[in-house]
């Protein structure tokens, strides 16, 4: 199981939007572009506009034709 680290500030310290749209696909399927929306609608009012930045990235990933894009990531080791 992934462990987030103590000190983040948002997503982006986490992840990157490529290696979160391939989760989202991998859970969410056909619905994962609009996982990834409402996440970034959550953000969003919640005044949290580094991480609403960071969905509005995964679902432009998501939106992308599959053959577009970007490849799968490869695993961060710690």
């Amino acid at each position: 199981m992934f462990e987030a680290p103590f000190d983040w500030n948002s997503f982006w310290d986490l992840t990157t939007p490529e290696e979160a749209a391939a989760t989202f696909r991998e859970i969410y399927g056909p619905a994962a572009a609009e996982a990834a929306v409402e996440c970034a609608t959550a953000a969003r009012n919640d005044n949290r506009e580094n991480d609403h930045r960071f969905w509005v990235a995964v679902s432009a990933e998501l939106t992308r034709p599959v053959e577009t894009a970007s490849p799968a990531p490869v695993p961060r080791t710690h």
